[in-house]
């Protein structure tokens, strides 16, 4: 087998394992299209789960004392989420900051610190 039949036949093989991923996926999206279409289809006209929910959301937003609370919840949650990104990108480049500096040092030794600390923060004195 020589280099251009080896070449055709790994291009052949490609083209069908393209089509076939392609053929998959969106084999998939209409699949669940079809099963959406006989969900909606079931339930259509008829009285549901989804109309009480509804109702017992738009009760919810009348009742400020309820609609402040889980405000509150979701604000806290969003920050504590926050919080905790920050806190793991301090730790990431706190881990992978040395080995920065060193291929730095090693590229130009006489390079001079940015002073920053060790986990990528400004020094508190140049802070306002």
């Amino acid at each position: 087998m020589d280099e251009l039949e080896f070449k055709l036949r790994t291009q052949k093989w490609d083209l069908i394992l393209r089509v076939a991923l392609s053929l998959i996926k969106f084999g998939t999206i209409a699949a669940i299209a079809w099963q959406f279409r006989l969900g909606v289809e079931a339930v259509a006209g008829r009285e549901t789960v989804a109309n009480f929910a509804l109702a017992l959301v738009a009760d919810l937003k009348a009742n400020s004392v309820i609609s402040h609370l889980v405000l509150g919840l979701v604000g806290a949650t969003g920050a504590g989420y926050g919080l905790r990104q920050r806190n793991l990108r301090r730790k990431d480049i706190q881990r992978l900051g040395n080995r920065v500096v060193e291929l730095e040092k090693r590229m130009d030794s006489r390079r001079s610190s940015s002073s920053l600390t060790v986990d990528g923060r400004s020094r508190p004195e140049d802070e306002p």
